[in-house]
């Protein structure tokens, strides 16, 4: 069984000016388990975060694509054998369209990002948070079921879309519809783990 399928608490954190890491943005929680996503003003603020989510009992850890492999490996080393930490990493496909976005975001771009967390038995309309980043424009956080809800929300929020960051899947299913249905126009990034 994937590791990712028997996770009963898992944790999303990701990067945002003034992002309060005491605070979950979305909490999706049923007879499938529990899955929280916060934010970090600083990569530095996710070690100790992950540490006492963990300790918290949280046992899956997955890192925004901005904090790369240094804090993706800082984070493992600190959790340890306690929790699976992964990250967000862009396949070949998105390797243009990730640089290309980089550079609109490193110019002070107004950018519209989506993270589509999966999670068994979450419903898309109910499950959704959107926000402004405090650098400007607005990022989306939906908790799906599976690949076609993924794609659904793709397609209703395909208009001005800049990234799209898929959490929580067990393979790479969920990302391979997105990847095709924004015709790789769009970067995609899915978490993958380091070896336990």
């Amino acid at each position: 069984m994937p590791a990712t399928e028997s996770a009963q608490d898992r944790v999303v954190i990701y990067e945002e000016e003034g992002g309060d890491p005491s605070l979950d943005l979305l909490t999706v929680t049923n007879e499938h388990g529990r899955t929280r996503v916060r934010a970090v003003g600083d990569p530095a603020q996710a070690v100790d975060l992950a540490v006492r989510l963990v300790a918290e009992g949280a046992d899956f850890i997955e890192l925004c694509g901005s904090f790369g492999a240094v804090w993706h490996a800082r984070v493992a080393r600190a959790v340890g054998a306690r929790a699976r930490v992964g990250a967000i990493y862009y396949g070949f496909e998105s390797l243009t369209t990730i640089a290309a976005y980089k550079e609109r975001f490193g110019a002070g771009e107004t950018l519209t990002d989506v993270f589509l967390v999966v999670h068994q038995g979450a419903d898309p309309e109910r499950h959704r948070v959107r926000h402004e980043k405090p650098s400007g424009g607005p990022v989306t956080i939906v908790a799906v079921p599976d690949a076609k809800a993924a794609v659904e929300v793709v397609a209703e929020l395909r208009s001005g879309l800049a990234l799209i960051e898929v959490y929580g899947a067990p393979g790479p299913e969920v990302a391979e519809a997105v990847i095709e249905e924004v015709g790789a126009q769009v970067p995609v990034g899915l978490a993958a783990y380091g070896r336990r």
